[in-house]
């Protein structure tokens, strides 16, 4: 297990198969995976490109859990 880093990154996830795209915020991140909140409820599929433009970052993402508006990935 990886240690964790708070963060607070404005994000966006953008599915594989569409153009949808969710803003979010990037609360944690490890070498291995990241913590996501939503502004609100949505469906996010099981597999999506997490971006952050501040760090101009892009990386492919596994959901692993969510509870609403909270979600864990890891990096695949």
């Amino acid at each position: 297990m990886s240690p964790r880093f708070p963060t607070r990154l404005e994000g966006r996830i953008s599915c594989k198969n569409g153009p949808s795209i969710v803003d979010c915020i990037v609360r944690d991140l490890s070498e291995t995976g990241v913590r996501i909140v939503l502004s609100e409820v949505g469906e996010i599929p099981l597999e999506f490109d997490l971006e952050i433009p501040d760090q101009e970052a892009i990386a492919s993402v596994r959901l692993v859990w969510t509870s609403g508006t909270e979600l864990g990935g890891m990096f695949v």
